[in-house]
C-alpha cells in the first residue's frame, strides 16, 4: 500500500529520497503554519501574527491557527507597491 507523502516527511537512513519525485514548495501551500509562514517571510513568529491578523489572513480552525499565503502575499505586495 503506498503511503501518502507529506512535508514533513523525513526519510530513515534506509529510505533514499527520490531525485525526480515532485517536492511541495512553499508557494503551492495554501495554509501555512507558523513556522513555513516565518520562513517564508522572513519575519518574527508575533511579527507575522500580527500583519496576519491585520490584514485577515490568520485563520483558526480549532484549536490550530494557520495563515492563508495569498493573502499575505497580497498585503505585502500592496506595502512594496
Amino acid at each position: 500500500m503506498n503511503k501518502i507523502k507529506t512535508l514533513f516527511d523525513i526519510p530513515t537512513a534506509v529510505e533514499a529520497i527520490d531525485p525526480q519525485e515532485p517536492r511541495i514548495t512553499l508557494n503551492e501551500i495554501t495554509l501555512l503554519s507558523k513556522m513555513q509562514a516565518v520562513t517564508r517571510y522572513n519575519l518574527g513568529a508575533s511579527s507575522i501574527r500580527k500583519v496576519a491578523e491585520d490584514c485577515g489572513a490568520l485563520v483558526r480552525i480549532g484549536k490550530r491557527v494557520a495563515y492563508h499565503r495569498q493573502t499575505l502575499d497580497d498585503f505585502f505586495e500592496s506595502i512594496i507597491g
